[in-house]
C-alpha cells in the first residue's frame, strides 16, 4: 500500500516503500486528579484528550532514501499523509527522526516520533 507524505512548506514529498505496522500511538487523558488530604475519594477536572501522539517506521530500500526521509522530517513544518492505511497520523509535526539499518541488507528505518495536530 502506498504512503506519500508531504510538507506544508514546500511541494516536496515522500514516499516509503511500506510503513510498517509496528508503529504505536498513545492518547494522553486530559483528566487531572487531585488527592484530597484525609479523603477517600479525590476530586477529579474533566478535559478532552490530547491529539495522538506514537511512533511512525519507515521502510527505505536505500540508505540514501533514508538519509532524505531524515531530512525532509527536520523541516519546521506540518506533515500529511495520503494513504490507504488507517493507523497513520493524518496530519502530524516531528518531535524526533531516529535513522537506523535492520539487520540485512536493504533495511533502512526512519523511525519518526509525532505529534498529531489538525490538518
Amino acid at each position: 500500500m502506498v504512503t506519500t507524505i508531504s510538507r506544508s512548506t514546500d511541494a516536496t514529498t515522500i514516499v516509503p516503500e511500506l510503513v510498517l505496522r509496528g508503529w504505536e500511538s498513545t492518547d494522553e487523558a486530559g483528566t487531572l486528579v487531585h488527592p484530597i488530604i484525609g479523603a477517600e475519594w479525590p476530586d477529579v477536572s474533566l478535559r478532552p484528550a490530547a491529539a495522538r501522539t506514537g511512533t511512525m517506521r519507515m521502510l527505505f530500500a536505500s540508505p540514501a532514501d533514508a538519509e532524505a526521509a531524515r531530512v525532509f522530517h527536520r523541516a519546521p513544518a506540518v506533515f500529511t499523509t495520503a494513504s490507504t492505511l488507517l493507523w497513520v497520523p493524518a496530519a502530524y509535526v516531528p518531535v524526533r527522526v531516529r535513522p537506523m539499518q535492520q539487520d540485512g541488507p536493504h533495511r533502512w528505518i526512519v523511525e519518526v516520533e509525532f505529534q498529531e495536530v489538525q490538518p
